[in-house]
């Protein structure tokens, strides 16, 4: 989830009206939850009155992340600072491990040892918490999914101890192929059904959620031995080309932000053109460069309710985490979207 700490929330209007659903009992819509990935934590991005509109009962909180560094081997990279002691929402901890660390960390000693030091720090770090899962972040690829795996075994066990489930996020294709891939020894997994198109293509026109790329993944028939959680996006931001290649992200920048002509060349629907060397949120921009806007919103959410049809892994869920809260979604989201959305599912469910 390396890409997912530098995303904002653009700001998408939404406002539909919804029945506001129960949580917790056989039957009930499904539970409605968000990420929460920022270094300091800040009461005004979590507003009790926004979440218990939806209603929302859990957050999945990024505690920090882990990486190699040359000298000290893995260490704990931007820990979480300012959460409170008293929360009143349910808190899942999450620890994102970049795949580099189980390229340098392969022995099972070592791997043992960073599931040690890893548990002790997320207990110590939500010891006034009540805590029933951790989450573990890592895209392995087939030269670390020994390591990462054998890792997940040792922290497993480290969980269960402290009466914790263990859950690892699986990219899509880790679902669709998982009989190459292979499934984590962890209790649960979260499915984070985006970023599936092809990022650095120009002619892609949403690589964060679409339809077309989302049903490439949904072929395989077999239920994935895990049971699942369904992540889903709700963030926007622009795609920048110079020359054809891809050259970054300007994280949260919208339509309306390019709106100044003589700066900004509108050339598709959702695709412009720079007119003259500028500067835009931090990023120096030349003329000739290209940005494509892409977001999810109310429309790119609600089609992928036909796609759950064929999901059977996630069709029995529970639970759906967006990703991620701040106050910024909180101004322009009305919150009746997310109980729409949870009453849409619900709906296939019992089909």
């Amino acid at each position: 989830m390396r890409i997912y700490h530098f995303l904002c929330i653009g700001l998408i209007s939404i406002a539909l009206i919804g029945c506001k659903p129960t949580v917790g009992k056989e039957g009930d819509l499904p539970q409605v939850s968000f990420f929460y990935w920022k270094s300091t934590f800040k009461d005004k991005d979590v507003s009790s009155r926004w979440l218990d509109s939806i209603p929302v009962n859990k957050l999945y909180i990024r505690f920090f992340d882990v990486d190699v560094d040359a000298n000290l081997g893995p260490i704990p990279v931007a820990p979480l600072t300012g959460l409170p002691e008293k929360f009143p929402y349910s808190l899942t901890p999450v620890i994102f491990i970049t795949n580099e660390t189980f390229l340098k960390i392969k022995e099972e000693k070592e791997l043992g040892d960073l599931a040690d030091k890893l548990a002790r720090k997320l207990l110590q770090m939500s010891h006034s918490h009540k805590v029933k899962e951790w989450l573990i972040d890592c895209d392995w690829s087939p030269k670390t999914r020994i390591p990462f795996f054998n890792f997940c075994r040792v922290l497993n066990e480290k969980a269960r101890n402290n009466h914790i489930e263990l859950m690892a996020t699986i990219r899509l294709d880790q679902y669709k192929n998982f009989e190459l891939t292979g499934v984590p020894p962890v209790k649960s997994g979260l499915l984070m059904a985006y970023n599936m198109g092809a990022l650095a293509d120009w002619e892609t026109s949403n690589s964060i959620l679409n339809e077309i790329d989302a049903s490439v993944y949904l072929k395989n028939p077999k239920r994935y031995p895990l049971p699942l959680t369904l992540g889903l996006p709700f963030y926007q931001w622009g795609v920048v080309f110079r020359d054809s290649i891809f050259t970054g992200l300007i994280n949260g920048l919208d339509s309306s932000d390019l709106a100044d002509s003589t700066r900004f060349k509108k050339t598709g629907e959702n695709t412009f053109e720079i007119s003259e060397n500028t500067f835009l949120q931090g990023f120096y921009l030349y003329e000739m460069d290209k940005i494509r806007i892409e977001k999810v919103g109310k429309n790119e959410i609600l089609s992928i309710i036909h796609l759950l049809k064929k999901w059977k892994s996630v069709n029995d869920n529970k639970e759906i985490v967006f990703f991620h809260l701040d106050e910024r979604i909180m101004d322009s989201v009305n919150g009746s979207f997310f109980k729409y959305f949870s009453q849409k599912v619900s709906t296939i469910k019992q089909k």
